[in-house]
């Protein structure tokens, strides 16, 4: 079976958290490829100033020469909100054979009852939740909606070749990496070297957009 890793987000800008994040899934998992989709319009962001269009050439240019990493544009393609029920349904009729492994952040897994159908999402792929430094991963946690919590103890399986199936649950042992776009962000704005923190630095630097 062909398995499809799914990893959105504004990537606003991308950087080597991200790409860390993409390489654990595409390696731990032995996925096929991993394609990292910029989202167009987010229903739960504001706008950035920054275009859809840009964000997709920042990640171009980031994974180029990446095996199993992929870029795609159909968020940004796409008018109106971003949904990723949308995009999973879309990715999943094109593969029907495929079985998508979809990835949030320990934050969005939070408020994923906040998200639109997310109980459909559940049922579309395979969800990996990946920690972040300021996010622990507590199902128990007071912070997680009762349904949230049942859907987690019921999915639950542990990672690996072997469990991965439609309507599961895993956490993804991912890097702790301390970077995030907001200081990617806040550095530009200040004029500092992010060369450390993102492999387009030198694109960051020269578009001058978030100065």
């Amino acid at each position: 079976m062909q398995k499809i890793g799914i990893f959105g987000g504004t990537f606003d800008p991308i950087h080597d958290g991200h790409l860390a994040l993409a390489r654990c899934m595409r390696d731990q998992l032995q996925l096929n490829e991993v394609r990292l989709i910029p989202t167009g319009l987010p229903p739960h962001r504001p706008i950035s100033p920054v275009s859809p269009a840009q964000r997709l050439a920042w990640v171009k240019a980031a994974i180029a020469g990446e095996a199993g990493l992929l870029a795609d544009d159909r968020e940004v393609r796409r008018a109106g909100f971003c949904y990723t029920v949308d995009t999973l349904r879309e990715i999943q009729a094109e593969n029907p054979q495929a079985l998508l492994v979809w990835l949030i952040g320990a934050d969005s897994w939070q408020h994923l009852p906040t998200w639109h159908a997310w109980r459909e999402l559940l049922d579309l792929g395979h969800l990996l939740i990946a920690a972040r430094p300021e996010f622990d991963i507590d199902v128990e946690n007071s912070r997680l909606s009762p349904d949230l919590a049942e859907e987690f103890a019921s999915r639950h399986v542990i990672a690996n070749t072997e469990t991965l199936s439609r309507g599961k649950i895993s956490l993804l042992s991912s890097p702790l990496m301390a970077i995030s776009s907001t200081q990617v962000r806040d550095l530009l704005s200040r004029g500092e070297d992010v060369s450390a923190l993102t492999p387009v630095f030198d694109l960051l630097d020269q578009s001058g957009l978030y100065r």
